[in-house]
């Protein structure tokens, strides 16, 4: 049997768009550096978890009535992004993905009465939140297979919620060793200004978060989503921790939290947290 053995809160905000423009001093601002370097230990750790297969929501990978998962066998492109090219542009990927695991997920979601439809494309394309964590500092030889799923515009906090679910089954029965990845930021209040923090409130709440996620208090966490959703409105609607609260509660097990950083950007909170089965 497989198991989820990692799940990452991690950031994919442009300012942090390359590995080698960050240590070449190009992030602007001072309180930009501690989420960069807490991306650089995710990636860390992630390599040394033996993986089979990254699965990774992006809030960026947007659909609009069914979620799709991406089980093209092979993500291979030149990203240059359309929101904002002027900080991510040429960014090359190459990197296998999992048709088989993508397919197993479709089947499950589709089995339980969810809107879904499975890609096998390689013009498919993927966004910065998929590619830019993944190629940038999660994976940056680019082995790991990777299976990108949709944030879908029409799903409900449970919906996204039980597809977590089905990604936890579907890593299990498929006999995988896997990390899930959340690529998203938490309060998302955004506003112009790249440096600028989000307001106490929001900073409050994010810590709040944080802080249940880390202590494993992942029940309670889930039954408080809709209202720290309707107070700290973060990115996608809080789609993505939906999700990743679904995963984490299917596997039924406890998890070793690191909280690597929590950072700005433009009005949004910014964690970057992993999570160890024990």
């Amino acid at each position: 049997m497989g198991e989820l053995s990692r799940v990452c809160l991690s950031v994919h905000t442009p300012r942090y768009c390359t590995y080698e423009a960050a240590f070449a001093g190009k992030l602007a601002h001072p309180d930009f550096r501690a989420v960069r370097d807490g991306l650089i230990e995710q990636g860390r750790e992630l390599a040394t978890a033996q993986l089979d297969v990254i699965v990774i929501n992006s809030c960026h990978l947007v659909t609009t009535f069914p979620t799709v998962v991406d089980g093209t066998p092979r993500h291979r492109g030149v990203l240059t992004a359309q929101e904002v090219p002027e900080l991510i542009h040429g960014v090359e990927y190459d990197f296998p993905g999992d048709y088989d695991l993508a397919a197993a997920m479709i089947d499950r979601g589709a089995a339980a009465g969810l809107q879904c439809v499975l890609a096998n494309d390689i013009h498919y394309p993927l966004d910065y939140g998929t590619v830019m964590p993944i190629v940038c500092y999660l994976d940056r030889t680019q082995r790991v297979p990777v299976v990108p799923i949709s944030v879908c515009l029409v799903a409900d906090l449970e919906e996204s919620f039980a597809w977590g679910q089905h990604i936890a089954r579907s890593v299990a029965a498929a006999g995988r060793r896997a990390a899930f990845v959340a690529s998203g930021s938490v309060s998302h209040k955004l506003v112009r200004g790249p440096e600028t923090w989000p307001a106490p409130v929001e900073q409050e709440l994010d810590r709040r978060f944080a802080q249940m996620l880390a202590d494993g208090e992942y029940a309670k966490l889930w039954a408080w989503l809709p209202e720290y959703v309707e107070a700290a409105e973060p990115e996608m609607g809080g789609r993505h921790l939906a999700m990743m609260l679904g995963a984490i509660l299917e596997t039924g097990r406890s998890f070793a939290a690191t909280v690597y950083a929590y950072g700005p950007s433009s009005g949004s909170g910014n964690y970057v947290i992993s999570l160890a089965a024990r």
